[in-house]
């Protein structure tokens, strides 16, 4: 006889397997039979379950048919993190549409070449969104779908498909594992935007690694506070809708809203970067707030410095920390800590998740023995289709089955990896390789740096020297002479820095990496 737990699980196993084969928007209509009074999503003062999500996304998804968008077409959806955000998202899973999330804070030299390259025909945005004039330039373009108060002329009201009950047809598009899902755009930082191509596949590898390794169930209640726009959208939607869990939208990053929302609604996790962690600390009286429904944050996104995620442990000890690494190229996941070695294996990005083959190579793409740098690479059916319109970029990256991830990691005897920076960052100084991670590691132990970041700037005798960018904590002041002392008595004397420039803020990137080539350049 069966027992509820060993039909739970049979079910868990199923809907894992079904959602590698079918549209999202499937999974979705699953889940709202089975939780269909359930919350799916929370913004702000707006509930939404999964029956009228369900419901709101095939009604969006029937209009946008009535559009002449079909099975394989590319939809851009330009909001900020909103629940109208999700229920786009939704929509064009239901459709077997091409979703492209756009960063809402794109501007209009910005958007066009995407558009373009991704040969948009349909957008769902908002009468917020400043740039409306860039889509009439956009040939391909059949149909713009705005929420707001106030609608340009020739646009159709979001608010209006969602009252339509003449939409509400079942929306029954079939799609194959291999066919083209989402196209995310990088941001650009280093050069042109390139288009990142994640198929239904793709899709299912992240609910399966969060089951695996962190346990996640319906009962979870996951904070969204990335923009949704990047990987963080669609990943956290489809880990909702798999389990039945409830998304928490969040559209702004104030650490006190943050933990106010975490008490109220019982966000049981969550991931965010480093520079939100470190708000998180700076917040007045944060004993006050309850947050004692979570299960574990994880820090992601980029180096993450172990003066951080040991004064984050100290300031909040009912809950696991742990970090995870991963590119949008690779659906994202690649490593990840396992909780119960959150103490152990502190400083460390994790292990493989399942599926994923990972080694370290040198520059002539021979693997190095543990305990020594090396590039990561990767193979695994998390890997992208590859860049859109770029068959270039995609040989470049992709060779032999391996993605290069261009970032220099080291793992221990146990095979947990360690992440030193990007290759493009690490520096030579007269021969010797220094790595911007290690030096900044040792300068987050300051006590009156709040943040620091280095680079190489050329130099006619060593090839490069070392430039430290920091910011004091606010009401301190140190100086040059103090921070270059600090650094001596801590590293060899070809990792010490021998400019030191002092910034408000450092220069970052939407997903809180610091943007190095802007501190190449004095300020």
């Amino acid at each position: 006889m069966w027992s509820k737990n060993s039909v739970s699980l049979v079910y868990d196993l199923c809907v894992i397997k079904k959602f590698t084969d079918m549209n999202v928007g499937k999974v979705l209509g699953e889940t709202a039979q089975r939780f269909p009074h359930k919350t799916a999503v929370i913004f702000k003062d707006e509930k939404i379950s999964f029956s009228d999500l369900d419901l709101m996304a095939t009604r969006l998804a029937n209009k946008l048919q009535g559009l002449d968008i079909k099975k394989g077409d590319r939809v851009a959806i330009v909001l900020p993190n909103s629940s109208q955000w999700v229920v786009a998202y939704f929509a064009m899973m239901k459709l077997g549409a091409i979703s492209a999330p756009l960063d809402f804070r794109f501007k209009e030299e910005e958007l066009f070449p995407i558009l373009k390259d991704a040969r948009v025909k349909a957008i769902v945005t908002t009468s917020l969104y400043e740039s409306h004039d860039v889509f009439s330039k956009v040939e391909s373009i059949k149909g713009i779908i705005m929420t707001g108060e106030e609608i340009t002329d020739g646009m159709l009201s979001y608010e209006e498909v969602m009252k339509d009950e003449s939409l509400s047809a079942l929306v029954n598009v079939d799609v194959k594992e291999e066919e083209e899902a989402v196209y995310l755009y990088t941001s650009g930082t280093t050069g042109k935007p390139k288009g990142v191509v994640l198929t239904f596949a793709n899709l299912s590898l992240f609910p399966e690694a969060m089951d695996e390794i962190c346990k996640t169930s319906e009962s979870d209640v996951i904070g969204c506070l990335l923009p949704m726009s990047h990987i963080t959208g669609p990943i956290l939607c489809n880990e909702s809708v798999v389990r039945g869990s409830t998304l928490v939208i969040f559209d702004q990053l104030r650490p006190d809203k943050i933990m106010a929302a975490v008490e109220k609604h019982r966000v049981t996790y969550f991931h965010s970067v480093p520079p939100i962690f470190e708000a998180f600390l700076h917040v007045h009286h944060r004993e006050r707030f309850d947050v004692s429904s979570l299960r574990f944050v994880s820090m992601m996104g980029t180096s993450v410095p172990l003066d951080l995620l040991k004064a984050f442990k100290k300031a909040f000890t009912s809950f696991p920390v742990i970090q995870g690494y991963g590119l949008t190229e690779t659906s994202p996941f690649i490593t990840v800590v396992p909780l119960e070695y959150e103490m152990k294996k502190m400083g460390s990005i994790g292990t493989a998740v399942p599926h994923a083959e990972i080694k370290l190579v040198d520059e002539k793409g021979i693997e190095v023995p543990s305990g020594e740098v090396g590039e990561l690479i990767v193979k695994g059916p998390m890997l992208m289709k590859g860049y859109h319109n770029n068959p270039e970029a995609t040989r470049e990256r992709i060779r032999d089955g391996w993605l290069y991830t261009g970032d220099l990691c080291k793992k221990d005897e146990d095979d947990f990896y360690y992440h030193l920076g990007r290759k493009d960052d690490m520096i030579i100084v007269g021969g010797l390789n220094v790595y911007p991670a290690e030096v900044e590691q040792v300068l987050g132990g300051h006590p009156l740096l709040k943040e620091v970041g280095v680079v190489g700037v050329p130099d006619k005798d060593r090839g490069n020297i070392i430039k430290a960018a920091v910011v004091a904590e606010p009401g301190k002041e140190v100086s040059k002479k103090e921070i270059i002392s600090y650094c001596r008595k801590r590293l060899a004397s070809f990792k010490i820095p021998k400019m030191v420039e002092f910034w408000d803020k450092l220069p970052k990137s939407s997903t809180g990496k610091i943007a190095r080539r802007l501190l190449v350049n004095s300020k």
